[in-house]
Formats: structure tokens, C-alpha cells, sequence
């Protein structure tokens, strides 16, 4: 492929520092060796994501969404609707990818049955205070 190898580092280097808004000339040899660290660190982490099976990046990420979920519920008040569509957001994922999830599906439906279940205890329990609330009045 044409360049050196040194010239294609400095090519991807003033590249990564463009993408970043920075000026690769202007910059320190050390800021420049820092930059090449993070470049490296950034293109190892891609490299073992891009080996890891699908099925467990997604499960990874679904995992959040039931955690996001719990903290939308969690708030002060409850934010429901936001809480809704994480929830929503983590069915149609997967429902559209449950094939692909191999063993990891059958606890995603579990986790998903979970969120779900808990946002309907906690809007239970805040009809029920508002319910009792509006007795004593």
C-alpha cells in the first residue's frame, strides 16, 4: 500500500487529531506521543470488541438498558415515560435479535419480564399513595 509505515502512523495520527479538533503541528512531542497512546489503546479495544461474539456485546448492552430502566424508576419522582422506552427499546432489540442471542436469550426475557415488572409495582405504589393521599383530604 504506498506509504511507510511511519508515514502512515503520522497520517492516521494528524487524522485522529483533526477528527478531535486538534492541530497536529501544533502540538508537543509530548502531547503527540499521548495522542499515539490513545490512538493505540483505541484501535486495541476495537480490535477485541470486533472478536467478541455478537451475542455478548448485545447482551452487554441490553443489561444497561434494565439498568437504565431501574434508574428512571428510582428517581424523584419515578420517570416514567423515559423509563417506558428503554423498556420498549430493550423488547423490540430483542424480539428482532433473540435468535442471535444463542444462551444469553432466555435471561434477557427474564431481566426484560423483571423491568417490566417493576415499573408496574412502582407506578402501583405511587397510584396507591396518591390514591391514599387524596383520602385524607
Amino acid at each position: 500500500m504506498g506509504g511507510s509505515p511511519g508515514g502512515d502512523e503520522e497520517a492516521a495520527l494528524a487524522m485522529a487529531a483533526q477528527a478531535i479538533g486538534l492541530d497536529l503541528g501544533s502540538m508537543s512531542e509530548d502531547e503527540r506521543r499521548q495522542l499515539r497512546e490513545e490512538l493505540a489503546e483505541m484501535t486495541r479495544v476495537r480490535a477485541q470488541v470486533a472478536a467478541t461474539p455478537v451475542g455478548e456485546v448485545l447482551t452487554s448492552h441490553l443489561m444497561r438498558f434494565f439498568d437504565l430502566a431501574l434508574i428512571y424508576l428510582d428517581a424523584t419522582p419515578p420517570r416514567f415515560h423515559e423509563a417506558a422506552v428503554v423498556i420498549e427499546s430493550f423488547r423490540a432489540v430483542l424480539d428482532a435479535t433473540g435468535n442471535e442471542l444463542g444462551e444469553h436469550e432466555p435471561m434477557l426475557r427474564d431481566t426484560l419480564a423483571q423491568a417490566q415488572m417493576v415499573f408496574v409495582q412502582v407506578k402501583e405504589s405511587l397510584d396507591s399513595i396518591s390514591g391514599s393521599a387524596g383520602e385524607g383530604s
